[in-house]
């Protein structure tokens, strides 16, 4: 059965071969792919781009796909920085954004949505009825709930409402063969391992998910925001532990280094100094926790800036999506000018972490700014923001880029930290991934072998 066949059973509407949508679908935002793009390198672009509208097309188109050994790669809104949504040789491009339904359960407190739903989309069906999901990554606006679930994303009101995996009750995947498998919707469950966590984080490998049922929450009726200094990162980084080991959950917990202070506040920030930004929502309780956690910062050395700085960034605080459309396209820094992130984690004390990695990406990028985006009791995600200014050219560019991100997950590993948050693997880590999980590799791959063992479902990312 060829593409033309797929076209006839399933209608024309659903598979194009128009250059326009194949090109659309060659890449994700993983700007080493936008820099080979940019400098006029061929990207390898899929055969077609498959939009099914329900689960059961997409079965049909995984059967085909398996019947006739052609790769298929998942495609959300193409948010993605690690290429995790890079095409194939030979490959037709799953396009997933046809399945957005929304159903909500106020009685549960639970949402069931399909995973082509932009996050915008669905935190506004949600805010109708006066419910959240709580779930805030900066591209809200151009990602979709089946990318967060993919990857496993982490939103910019974590401390309080957790990553996307703690929020999913439920999902419906459908396997490499066409299978479509369901878990229950249940808050909880011991019926035996957890096996709708073996998809999320997957990327795509090994099935893809469709729906996903997820708690949600009532809009909290309490907002506030608080901004403060420190001295150092390392002073900050001991209020944010404290922050967290207390059992306190403020929704924004975010600490900016130095650098990253001027990046995000330029004349705002004190010079030299660390910035803490705070948001606080909740009800009842939320007015004594606000005031729980001022004296906790206040104690570990903060020094009190007010709410304004809090507030901006919270209103601006996904404009680093247009900074990065803005240098590889645009040529803010250049016409060689390259930008990228690099969120790790590790359990507390986070100052070596931090420490390693900066330095390694500093021996490489012209600029390096960090901030702690999510915490733990137990420790903290360290997101870094690194640029580069003028290169020779585009191929120099790419040379530092790939040292720089050499350099920063080595010196990961070497703290004992995880080489990824909440970004996923994607092609971009895939070195690194065997390292990190040691005998977990091969546990990996015997899944892989298991579930699709024609090697269909998006070969080569997470280095399977």
């Amino acid at each position: 059965m060829q593409i033309s066949d797929l076209a006839g059973l399933l209608g024309p509407e659903v598979v194009s071969t128009d250059p326009a949508d194949l090109a659309a679908h060659a890449r994700d935002w993983w700007p080493l792919a936008m820099l080979r793009e940019r400098r006029g390198d061929a990207l390898e672009r899929p055969a077609a781009v498959i939009r099914p509208s329900n689960v059961e097309d997409v079965a049909a188109v995984l059967r085909w796909a398996n019947e006739t050994k052609t790769p298929v790669i998942p495609f959300g809104a193409g948010s993605g920085v690690c290429g995790g949504a890079q095409a194939t040789p030979g490959s037709v491009s799953l396009d997933l954004r046809r399945l957005d339904r929304v159903t909500i359960d106020e009685q549960s407190l639970t949402v069931a949505a399909g995973v082509g739903i932009m996050g915008y989309a669905l935190e506004a069906k949600l805010q109708e009825q006066g419910l959240t999901l709580g779930h805030y990554p900066q591209s809200i606006d151009i990602s979709t709930l089946g990318g967060w679930l993919a990857e496993r994303s982490c939103g910019q009101k974590s401390s309080r409402y957790g990553k996307i995996e703690d929020m999913v009750l439920g999902l419906e995947v459908v396997l490499a063969d066409g299978r479509i498998f369901r878990t229950r919707q249940r808050p909880k469950s011991a019926a035996g391992p957890d096996l709708g966590r073996l998809f999320m984080g997957s990327g795509g490998t090994l099935g893809v998910i469709t729906q996903a049922t997820l708690a949600c929450r009532r809009m909290a009726a309490h907002v506030e925001h608080g901004t403060y200094r420190f001295d150092s990162f390392a002073e900050g980084l001991e209020a944010a532990k404290r922050i967290a080991q207390a059992g306190l959950r403020p929704a924004v917990c975010r600490l900016l280094d130095p650098p990253d202070s001027f990046i995000s506040f330029r004349e705002k920030a004190p010079a030299d100094s660390a910035v803490l930004v705070l948001r606080f929502e909740g009800d009842a309780l939320a007015e004594a926790e606000e005031k729980a956690i001022r004296d906790v910062v206040v104690s570990a050395g903060g020094e009190d800036l007010g709410p304004s700085m809090a507030a901006d960034w919270w209103v601006g605080r996904n404009h680093a999506v247009e900074t990065l459309q803005k240098v590889m396209f645009e040529s803010m820094l250049g016409p060689t000018g390259l930008v990228d992130t690099v969120e790790v984690a590790g359990l507390w004390p986070a100052d070596d972490l931090y420490e390693k990695v900066r330095a390694a990406l500093a021996a490489h990028a012209d600029v390096v700014g960090c901030h702690a985006s999510h915490v733990y009791p137990q420790g903290t995600c360290l997101y870094f923001t690194f640029f580069f200014g003028a290169s020779p050219d585009d191929h120099v560019a790419e040379t530092r880029y790939n040292a720089a991100w050499d350099a920063a997950m080595r010196a990961t590993l070497e703290a004992g930290g995880t080489i990824t948050h909440h970004h996923g693997v994607g092609l971009l880590r895939a070195p690194w991934l065997g390292e990190e999980l040691g005998e977990g590799m091969e546990v990996l791959r015997s899944l892989k072998r298991t579930l699709d063992p024609n090697g269909i479902l998006n070969p080569g990312k997470l280095g399977l």
